[in-house]
């Protein structure tokens, strides 16, 4: 985030927390400065929210965007709650990896795993694009390989 002070604009990095409720409506949980996004960091909000009361009893699932701190804080501090990994930005990662002409099909079939009807037919979609597109784009596919069981976790509430 951008703040002005007297000596010009500087970037601030803010560590933020935000619940969502079974109906939907999003709330604001916690948010505290921080000097980068490490273990330490992330362990000191997540301590702060544990000691206001969020005790993991109806906390079912932690999305993030795959920051390794944020992970192994989680680890720690939450460490029976599920970790999905955020699909907006898998698909940004996987798209800022294949050339442009490659782009729409890459995007349309990687879809096809986030919204299949279960856990195992995305399995399966994930196996049809991994074929499609192994020869191509190797290290994209490990990476998505690797984070996969993280990017399926939701399927447990359909």
């Amino acid at each position: 985030m951008k703040v002005r002070r007297a000596f010009g604009p500087q970037r601030v990095l803010l560590l933020v927390a935000y619940g969502i409720r079974q109906d939907g409506t999003r709330q604001l949980l916690a948010f505290t400065r921080a000097k980068s996004e490490s273990q330490a960091g992330w362990e000191g909000l997540l301590n702060d929210l544990w000691r206001r009361g969020l005790r993991g009893e109806n906390l079912q699932l932690v999305i993030t965007d795959g920051c390794p701190g944020l992970a192994r804080a989680l680890e720690t501090v939450y460490p029976r709650v599920r970790h999905q990994r955020c699909w907006v930005h898998k698909m940004r990662n996987i798209l800022e990896r294949v050339r442009r002409r490659d782009e729409k099909q890459v995007k349309a079939q990687a879809q096809k795993i986030y919204l299949a009807e279960h856990v195992a037919a995305a399995r399966r979609a994930f196996e049809r694009f991994r074929f499609h597109w192994r020869s191509r784009y190797p290290a994209m596919i490990r990476q998505l390989e690797r984070d996969l069981s993280e990017l399926l976790h939701f399927f447990v509430f359909s």
